[in-house]
């Protein structure tokens, strides 16, 4: 098979791809509930 060698570096770099955006999907996901968490508790005042 001529461009297995090709193919497999495609896949990979696909991959990896795949792998950042979902990555970075979930921190942005984690960092917006985060502000909004602590958006609540600086409405809410302390707690004691």
């Amino acid at each position: 098979m001529k461009y297995a060698g090709l193919i497999e570096i495609a896949l990979t770099f696909g991959g990896f791809l795949l792998f950042i955006i979902w990555q970075m999907r979930t921190l942005k996901r984690d960092m917006r509930a985060r502000e909004e968490r602590e958006a609540r508790e600086r409405e809410q005042g302390p707690q004691n």
